[in-house]
């Protein structure tokens, strides 16, 4: 499975870029106008053809295409939504390292929180990571981040291949019809 994320400026109703989509989310970040449209597609080309799309009507900041490399689903809760970004390029080894703490520490530490809903780990060509986290309420954004500060390296986790995100948002979800998780690949 694959997805692409359409950035933008300004209201934007419930339409998504959905032709032959498997699911999709609207997102507007809090305290502004700009937001988010995640997209997931079944394949490649037809992410690639849907990062070209853009209706009019809305600003368009940036759009990205990204492999779905993992999805972990606690609930069908979507009423906020953090977005965590890891922009790229990033080595190897460092994004082999992101995605370790994210499936074996950080999702253990979380995935029992009351009202965590689907993540997801988008990874770039260039190796660019974003984690989209579904949540029920802000205090469950606030419990995840807690949670997360509070747990310890893995034996074998170095320390230099985690320097943390490069930015966090945060939206109110407007519209969720996300996909099951079984399609990640």
């Amino acid at each position: 499975m694959h997805a692409t994320i359409h950035q933008y400026r300004s209201p934007l109703g419930t339409h998504d870029l959905a032709e032959g989509a498997l699911g999709a989310a609207t997102l507007t970040q809090l305290g502004g106008q700009a937001g988010a449209v995640v997209t997931f597609w079944p394949d490649a080309v037809a992410a690639g053809e849907a990062a070209a799309r853009r209706p009019a009507g809305t600003t368009w900041l940036d759009t990205g295409v990204y492999r779905v490399a993992d999805v972990q689903s606690a609930s069908d809760a979507a009423v906020y939504a953090q977005v965590t970004w890891f922009d790229g390029p990033r080595g190897a080894e460092q994004s082999a390292a992101e995605q370790r703490a994210g499936r074996e520490r950080i999702w253990p530490a979380v995935r029992d929180i009351e009202g965590i809903g689907t993540t997801y780990a988008l990874l770039a060509e260039n190796r660019s990571l974003v984690v989209i986290g579904f949540t029920a309420s802000l205090a469950t954004v606030e419990a995840v981040q807690q949670a997360i500060m509070a747990t310890e390296l893995l034996p074998g986790e170095d320390p230099a291949l985690l320097p943390g995100p490069d930015r966090v948002d945060l939206h109110r979800v407007q519209h969720a019809a996300l996909p099951a998780p079984a399609g990640a690949r």
